[in-house]
């Protein structure tokens, strides 16, 4: 019998790329299946191929997003904020200064209007949501406030809702946090219409919730406090503010008003708090504005804007003196942003 253990003289192996030499047993190549088949005196060797790896590639890190930048868009609460922010559609005045248009009340969509909202600002602080944004300088003061059925307060109830104010410098610490609430000077029937930050002092207003005399007259002051040590500097006397105010220089200009009641503006020292001048407005004051040729724009309701010179402003004894102009300027600082 022939011996299958000889292979054919001059048998090529493809596969391999060379011609078996004569008499020679070829074996598979690595790199070709082994026969199927094979005689009971034949041997096979099977040959298994090994893939060396290369160095492994390190973890990389999940990328983060710039805190410094503002996302596309971000949602908290009912609260929806974009970059750049929507434009304000509708505004019809009101007492309240905000940032944010649609209802108050937990449930209702809501949507930022006012300026751009960096990333390490955090838009919302337990139940509250940010409802201002102030940049002072290099600092972000960030307002919070309870929505209407968030568990602080609610549309049928006098309890004050609960509010935060919070400082970052530009690049995302937080300086302080105040938690306003704990700060007003009745657990009830007041609300803080506006809030404002100027060379580290804290302003702000116990507004009435409705009218003065559902609290007796115990409503609407305006309070400076040192946010840092948490503690007030000076509270003024009731039935001063109620709706949004203006620091300009060494005073602060404010409105107090409400239907049927008789309305005013302010004039008030910000070192100490004391009033230094009242003046007597149609109605209640919804804008207080400072126009590029330094006259201050005050917008009564319903939209009826009066001019008032600021004399003495630089000195110990300012005056609101109601005057005219020809032109209208733009406003370089408003009560809305």
């Amino acid at each position: 019998m022939q011996d299958f253990n000889v292979v054919v003289v001059g048998l090529c192996v493809v596969a391999a790329g060379a011609c078996a030499p004569k008499g020679a047993a070829v074996a598979p190549s690595p790199t070709t299946p082994a026969a199927t088949a094979a005689s009971p005196n034949t041997q096979t060797t099977e040959t298994t191929a090994v893939q060396v790896a290369g160095p492994a590639e390190p973890e990389r890190p999940p990328t983060k997003p710039n805190p410094y930048v503002a996302p596309p868009v971000r949602t908290a609460g009912d609260l929806t904020v974009e970059a750049p922010p929507r434009e304000r559609e509708d505004f019809f005045g009101g007492r309240l200064r905000t940032h944010v248009d649609g209802a108050l009340s937990k449930g209702s969509p809501r949507v930022w209007v006012g300026p751009q909202v960096p990333g390490f600002v955090a838009l919302i602080e337990g139940t509250m949501e940010l409802t201002l944004l102030d940049r002072e300088g290099d600092q972000f003061l960030a307002f919070y406030r309870d929505p209407y059925g968030a568990g602080s307060c609610d549309t049928g109830s006098s309890d004050n809702c609960h509010y935060t104010a919070r400082l970052y410098d530009v690049e995302g610490n937080v300086l302080w946090t105040l938690a306003l609430h704990e700060h007003l000077s009745r657990p009830d029937l007041l609300e803080i219409q506006d809030i404002r930050y100027k060379d580290g002092a804290l302003y702000f207003n116990e507004a009435c919730q409705s009218y003065s005399s559902n609290a007796k007259g115990d409503c609407s002051a305006l309070v400076a406090m040192d946010p840092v040590a948490a503690s007030q500097t000076w509270r003024t006397r009731n039935l001063v503010s109620n709706g949004e105010f203006l620091v300009h220089g060494d005073y602060i200009v404010s409105g107090y008003g409400f239907t049927n009641e008789r309305d005013y503006l302010f004039v008030v020292r910000r070192s100490d708090g004391k009033i230094m001048q009242k003046v007597s407005v149609p109605k209640s004051a919804e804008t207080i504005v400072v126009a590029e040729d330094g006259l201050l724009e005050v917008t009564v309701y319903p939209g009826t804007v009066r001019l008032y010179r600021m004399q003495g402003w630089d000195g110990a004894k300012p005056k609101l003196v109601k005057t005219q102009r020809r032109a209208s300027p733009s406003a370089i600082s408003t009560g809305r942003h």
